[in-house]
């Protein structure tokens, strides 16, 4: 009986830390998604400049994930700082910074200065996620660096280009693009998408971009700057006021103020021109997009358009060609009309000769 008792009390006791685990496992699997996270944030900054890379500026413009699916989309502009005239090509792989696991990375589109990368099968458990962005520069143009070195180098022989060993060049740089699952957005929807979809999202999204940018620097910056010149101003006239009661000495150091003043003045009013240059350029940039998008949005119009240059086009041609017809008419006529000139020229020529000639026949007889 008490044997009994004992096995139903070790039972109870199994099931219990069975239970206790089972809470404890529960808790430390979905613990991101409930408890505060005070570690530092790891996020490499949206829509900032990241160096490194030999021949590329990149800026990381957005990062999402679905959980759904376990995807992951990096949007990243690029900016051809360097002097090569071929540009260089990339290369991605994604990593797990505590799991050390690799994930595939792969470009799935890419434009003039944008590339959109998927991660696939990212755990919904990750927390930050390095993704290496491998710039491979043209070999032609590395092994002509090569070569320039060598000759520059009056110890060693000129070595002809196609001599050069992949081993000689220098090895391709790289950065890391870092991704906190604190800063990357969680959407739902994502999926991949045609290269017409993904054209469209990221025109829209640089609009998007442009819009921001131009409503910072009207909204902002200008008045910024022109509140800063009124303070200045009157800063400027309430100075120039106390002059009239100071010394001599005191004077000679206030008008070095009012310098001071006055420069600063001159410093904000060219900040402002730059100002709505740039808003004039980001306009220009806007509308560049707009028309882009419009044609992506519309193609149909866009054959109605061509038909229409077409029309015009061959209108012109047969314009031309009109053109060109009279004027090897007129020219036929102009030749035709020197021809006719030149004969009664040489008839009249001929009849004053033979003029000439009669009266000294008769002169003889």
């Amino acid at each position: 009986m008490k044997s009994k008792l004992n096995r139903r009390k070790e039972n109870k006791v199994y099931i219990g830390i069975i239970v206790t685990l089972g809470v404890l496992l529960g808790v430390f699997l979905t613990s991101k998604s409930w408890m505060y996270d005070d570690s530092a944030i790891a996020q490499t900054p949206y829509n900032e400049s990241i160096n490194g890379l030999n021949q590329t500026t990149l800026i990381l413009r957005s990062w999402e994930y679905n959980p759904k699916n376990q995807l992951m989309e990096v949007t990243i502009e690029t900016v051809h700082t360097g002097t090569d005239a071929v540009e260089p090509t990339f290369t991605f792989e994604a990593k797990g910074k505590e799991s050390k696991e690799t994930y595939p990375a792969k470009k799935v589109y890419e434009s003039d200065n944008v590339m959109v990368i998927h991660i696939e099968h990212v755990p919904t458990e990750y927390r930050v996620i390095g993704l290496f962005v491998t710039e491979h520069r043209d070999d032609k143009i590395l092994k002509q660096e090569y070569k320039r070195q060598l000759e520059n180098d009056s110890d060693v022989a000129t070595t002809e280009t196609d001599k050069i060993e992949k081993s000689d060049l220098p090895k391709p740089e790289d950065v890391i693009i870092v991704g906190d699952y604190r800063e990357i957005e969680v959407n739902k929807n994502l999926v991949a998408k045609s290269d017409k979809a993904y054209q469209r999202e990221v025109i829209a999204t640089d609009m998007e971009r442009i819009k921001q940018e131009i409503s910072t620097i009207i909204d902002e910056n200008i008045p910024f700057q022109q509140e800063l010149i009124a303070t200045l101003t009157k800063e400027k006239t309430s100075l120039k006021n106390e002059m009239e009661f100071e010394t001599k000495e005191e004077q000679t150091e206030t008008e070095k103020e009012i310098d001071k003043k006055e420069n600063a003045i001159s410093s904000a009013e060219e900040e402002i021109e730059a100002y709505k240059s740039k808003v004039k350029e980001l306009k220009e940039k806007y509308d560049n997009r707009e028309e882009k998008l419009d044609k992506l949005l519309h193609p149909e119009r866009q054959s109605v358009e061509e038909n229409q240059e077409s029309k015009e086009q061959k209108q012109q041609q047969e314009a031309k060609k009109k053109h060109e017809k009279h004027q090897n008419q007129d020219a036929k006529k102009q030749d035709k009309n020197k021809k006719d000139e030149s004969k009664k020229e040489q008839k009249r020529q001929q009849q004053e000769k033979k003029n000439k000639d009669e009266p000294s026949g008769k002169d003889g007889k």
